[in-house]
């Protein structure tokens, strides 16, 4: 039996034989490191991840707001997993749970290192520090997992990102800037960075690994539903159901909006993993930062100066030539 919907990250086919991994083999020197399909649906989840960030800011980025949008995120999309799992073969779900265990466990670190960076008070450098930094772990990791290289190309235009993001922590476009930069790069807040980075990659290659192995929609619901429960007994612990009702009364539409966006948005990236490279799919998927300045400019009334314009173009020029190199 086949079940069609419109999302690429519902569409699964339950043949044994694809269920299993049989499938055939797409090697990368067949086909482009980003297909015309991947690059679209990488685009299209760069544009909703920008814009579910944009409303976690504009809400307050509170804990109490996360743990709420990701408890609507597994209660909205829970009849579409009852669906499914209702068609998947007899003993599927018990295939898909290690898989889930280890991406929950996962995704549950990168939570603790961000906690960790919110401790040192340095939450607003660490987090876009380490999504860059990712992009300097994943091609040797890439390589060793799936045997996935990266040309001259390709390596300049992860260079050309990560320094973007870099240039967007730069106080001003001096000298002094600069010492200002490294002074920040040498402290505590950057090991928990590049942890936190390491996380963001081992995480990326067991995603690519996982739904080559498993039903896409079916692994990525079981994990998230499971983070959603862990993360929702933090937030009550630690900021105790008052919090939850006063975050749910005054950001309702926006609590719904980014749950189903960021399973929209994550599910659209791993759609593009079962055919795109690891480093050139989250490389491209960076260009939600540039929709984020744009629209905390443009509706936040946010200054964008210097150091940032020139993040901005690095990070387009960076997303440019991952497009189209290899």
């Amino acid at each position: 039996m086949r079940l069609s919907v419109r999302l690429p990250f519902l569409r699964e086919s339950w043949s044994r034989r694809s269920f299993l991994g049989a499938s055939r083999v797409i090697t990368h020197s067949s086909r482009p490191f980003v297909t015309a399909v991947a690059f679209l649906l990488v685009l299209i989840s760069a544009a909703t991840h920008a814009y579910w960030n944009f409303l976690l800011k504009r809400a307050g980025g509170t804990r109490a707001f996360i743990a709420l949008a990701k408890t609507c995120e597994a209660i909205v999309f829970l009849p579409v997993f009852v669906v499914i799992a209702w068609q998947l073969p007899p003993g599927t779900l018990a295939s898909v749970a290690p898989f889930a265990l280890v991406a929950t466990v996962l995704v549950l670190a990168s939570y603790a290192t961000l906690g960790a960076a919110y401790q040192l008070g340095d939450l607003s450098f660490a987090y876009p520090v380490a999504r860059g930094a990712a992009l300097v772990f994943l091609p040797p990791l890439g390589w060793f997992a799936f045997n996935e290289r990266i040309g001259p190309i390709g390596l300049f235009a992860v260079g050309l990102i990560v320094i973007g993001v870099l240039a967007m922590q730069l106080p001003e476009l001096t000298g002094l800037g600069l010492r200002a930069l490294g002074g920040r790069l040498r402290g505590a807040p950057t090991a928990v960075a590049l942890l936190m980075a390491l996380i963001l990659a081992v995480s990326t290659l067991w995603d690519k690994y996982s739904i080559r192995s498993v039903p896409l929609f079916t692994y990525f619901y079981a994990y998230t539903a499971a983070t959603a429960l862990c993360y929702l007994a933090w937030s009550l612990r630690g900021d105790g159901a008052p919090a939850l009702r006063v975050a749910w009364t005054s950001h309702r539409s926006s609590v719904i909006a980014v749950g189903v966006l960021n399973t929209v948005s994550y599910g659209l990236a791993l759609a593009a993993l079962r055919t795109g490279g690891s480093t050139y799919v989250i490389g491209l998927r960076q260009l939600s930062i540039v929709g984020g300045v744009w629209l905390g400019a443009s509706v936040l009334g946010e200054r964008v100066d210097a150091p940032r314009r020139l993040g901005v173009a690095l990070l387009m020029m960076g997303c440019g030539l991952m497009a189209v190199g290899r």
